[in-house]
Formats: structure tokens, sequence, C-alpha cells
């Protein structure tokens, strides 16, 4: 074959055909075309990609993944060791719908009205995320030559609505985080108290150590997270921030049985960092269960400070930058309590304007 090759188009049969060598040499030829003009365009597009193929710029077709579910299998292990195993986890899950639909499918049967369909199927709560992940998988390996194109390309996929969000029931008092830190072991009960006095993120909580504690400025700094295993330095968002500590929280981590065997704040039995789903499973909802409350996350103390806080009239800029998260991620959350904000503006608008009287 010769290292630079153009093709020949012939007449035959009145119509029109291509000759060409492919990428191993062995010349070959496709017929059937109308008009010379339409035999050439084809030609020259088969030659660029015979070209790509030997420069190593395009895998060879029969080296490709030939079914969704074998793509989703080399995405999740060439992606997936370039990200912390807790972001790999969350994508497998997100990933379980596409390979149940579509698994057994070659990758470039797909078409983006079936797409366009399916999306509309998923759940609204995860229909974002869900589709988000097989596009991305898509769109990775039609980068890498292992599709010839990204099935998903033009599909809008707009975030879930506010009405389409998760369900938060936050608890209603303290006396209800009391009833649940009361059913759990000594060695957590301080943390309902805390996670909902602070609003941190699980992760957060869990990383802490005791020097973060500040009790002299009553603050707590934020300087890692603790997820999918791992230790990670920085915060979600930011490299660190500072949260205040309320008196009930002091006085919560003060009533903690000592610990001289680990720095961390909130250990598990043996000294390391408590796992959560364990947690969660193992003192969580049992405690939950025995308080008389209804089931809920552990993220639900992160929910409760946001909720408390926005009832109070504090502003949504400082309730951002104390929880590490944008004034619009609050806005799309906790929507329903931000309603509830009406009434004391407007009697604050009233007090207003019977004091300019």
């Amino acid at each position: 074959m010769p290292s630079v090759q153009r093709g020949s188009v012939v007449r035959k049969d009145r119509k029109w055909g291509a000759r060409w060598y492919d990428d191993g040499g062995v010349r070959r030829f496709r017929g059937g075309f109308e008009t010379k003009s339409a035999a050439r365009e084809w030609l020259d597009s088969k030659v660029d990609d015979v070209a790509a193929l030997r420069r190593g710029e395009i895998i060879p077709v029969a080296h490709r993944p030939q079914t969704v579910d074998a793509l989703l299998d080399a995405f999740l292990e060439k992606h997936g060791a370039t990200v912390d195993p807790a972001t790999k986890r969350k994508l497998e899950r997100q990933l379980k719908q596409a390979r149940s639909e579509f698994g057994n499918r070659h990758p470039d049967s797909l078409n983006r009205l079936e797409l366009e369909d399916w999306r509309q199927t998923l759940a609204a709560g995860s229909r974002h995320d869900v589709f988000r992940a097989f596009r991305q998988a898509l769109a990775w390996a039609a980068a890498r030559s292992l599709s010839s194109r990204d099935a998903t390309a033009g599909i809008r996929n707009p975030k879930r609505k506010r009405y389409e969000r998760r369900e938060i029931v936050p608890f209603e008092s303290w006396e209800e985080v009391s009833a649940v830190a009361d059913e759990l072991d000594a060695r957590y009960a301080a943390i309902p108290v805390f996670a909902v006095g602070t609003g941190l993120r699980p992760e957060e909580w869990i990383a802490l150590e005791r020097s973060d504690i500040d009790r002299e400025a009553r603050v707590v700094h934020v300087r890692r997270r603790y997820s999918g295993g791992q230790l990670k330095q920085g915060t979600k968002t930011v490299p660190e921030r500072t949260v205040p500590l309320r008196q009930r929280v002091i006085d919560a981590l003060d009533a903690m049985p000592p610990r001289i065997d680990t720095r961390i704040l909130f250990p598990a039995p043996r000294g390391g960092y408590i796992d959560l789903e364990r947690f969660r499973h193992r003192e969580w909802t049992p405690a939950l269960r025995a308080a008389g409350l209804a089931p809920r996350g552990p993220y639900t103390m992160r929910h409760t400070f946001a909720t408390w806080a926005i009832e109070s009239g504090v502003q949504l800029s400082y309730v951002a930058t104390i929880m590490g998260t944008s004034v619009r991620e609050l806005e799309d959350t906790y929507f329903r309590w931000l309603c509830r904000t009406d009434d004391h503006l407007r009697a604050a608008f009233d007090e207003y304007d019977a004091a300019a009287l």
C-alpha cells in the first residue's frame, strides 16, 4: 500500500464505485454511487480514516468495544483511575440504568432520538445526573476513537427543577436533635448537636481533629474532608473555612468521653475515621427509630442548620459562606423555607412604614 493514497473512482454497471487500500494493505471496493462526485466524497473520507488509522489516531473497528457494556467498563477502568473511589462508585451507580437499557447494543447503533426519549423516562430527581454520566462516557469514548460518534451530542440536559428535588425533612427543634443524641452511643452523642449547630457536611465533621477546635475564639477550622475511604485536604469549595461555634455545641463537645489514642475529634471505636455508611446503618438509623422520628439521612443535620438559619432571618450570603456553598444553591435547595420568610419581610416593611408616619 502506498504511503499516501487518494484511491480511485471507477465506472461500473452504470454507477460509480471507489477503490482504496485499507489499513492492512488489502485492496477494497465499494460501489453503488449514483454520481462520480458522491463516490469521490465518500472515498476521500475513507482515505482520511485509513491515514488516521495508520498514524495511530484512530483505533481499528475490530479493536473497539462492541457493546455499550464493554465501552462503559473501559470508561470506568481508564477514567475511574483518575478520580477518587467515591466518584467512581457514584459513576457506577449512575450508569446502571444506561447498562440496563443499552448494555447489549453496539455504541455506534445509538441515535439521538431514542436517547432523548430514554432521558424522559428517567426519574425527575436523578434524570440530569444519570444522563450526564452516560454522556460523559460516550464523549470520552468518541474522543479516543472507541466509537465513531457521541450520540448524546446536542441533547439538552437541564438540571432538575425545584419541585423535582428530593424532599428535605429537617429536624423541627433542638428537642428532636437531643432525642437522637440520647439514643446514640456516648461516643457519638455530640455529633447531632455539632452537625446541626455548624452545618458541616458529613465528610467534613468526620475529618475534624481536636486541634481544629478553637474554644477561645469559639470557631472550628474546616481544613479537610474524608470521603471514599480517603482523607483529602481542603473543603469541597475552598481550601479552608472558619465556622462559628454556638455555646450549645461547645457544651456538647465538652461532654464527650475523653480519648487520648487519636487526634480525630469524632473517631470510630478503634480510633480511625468513621465510615459514614456503617454509621448510618448501625448507629444513626436505629437512633432515629428509637427516638420515634421518621427516617432521614445524616445529611439532614446540615439541612437543619440551613433551614433554621433561613427562618431566623440570617442573610443568605452569610449562610452560604458558613456552609461553603453558593447563594444560588441555597435558593434552589431551600426555596420552601425562603418562601416562609415573606411574613418576616412584610412585618418589617409594615413596621418601617408605621415608624415613618
